[in-house]
């Protein structure tokens, strides 16, 4: 009985990283998308939103399905996002940095869900799988967003 919650616990705390994760990226995202005048980086950065609020939907049907519900981000967290975002971006905005700054965001993103997944290995399969869908599609990311460096 004690393995089983342990792995409710874990399966819960895995879908709230990714569904963190993912709200995360869908602030970056919003407060990027204005400084972003390449129609290519657009329409790449589109996309990455939309596979946030996908994956976010998912993470949240499966919390809900198990009777929880999704942790809120805090507000000082979002707010020091954003701010760090138009202060990198205040006197560069150009292509090839906003696409640096996507790509480490990014990146950050992966190492602190696989860490996360490290610690979690009794987790089932559909949380694990949906971790592993989130990591699968920021690295497809990050190879689209390398095209952008210059």
């Amino acid at each position: 009985m004690a393995a089983q919650s342990e792995q409710i616990g874990q399966n819960e705390s895995l879908l709230d990283e990714v569904y963190f994760a993912t709200q995360m990226g869908l602030d970056a995202v919003e407060t990027i998308l204005p400084q972003v005048k390449d129609a290519s980086l657009r329409e790449q950065i589109e996309q990455h939103r939309k596979d946030y609020r996908s994956l976010g939907l998912k993470a949240k049907a499966m919390l809900h399905e198990s009777g929880e519900q999704p942790k809120k981000e805090k507000l000082s967290q979002k707010m020091m996002l954003k701010s760090s975002i138009k202060m990198k971006t205040l006197a560069n905005h150009s292509t090839g940095h906003i696409a640096e700054l996507m790509i480490n965001g990014t990146t950050m993103g992966i190492i602190d869900l696989t860490k996360k997944m490290n610690n979690m290995s009794e987790s089932d399969a559909g949380a694990k799988q949906l971790a592993n869908d989130y990591i699968s599609k920021e690295q497809k990311h990050i190879e689209i967003l390398k095209q952008f460096l210059n």
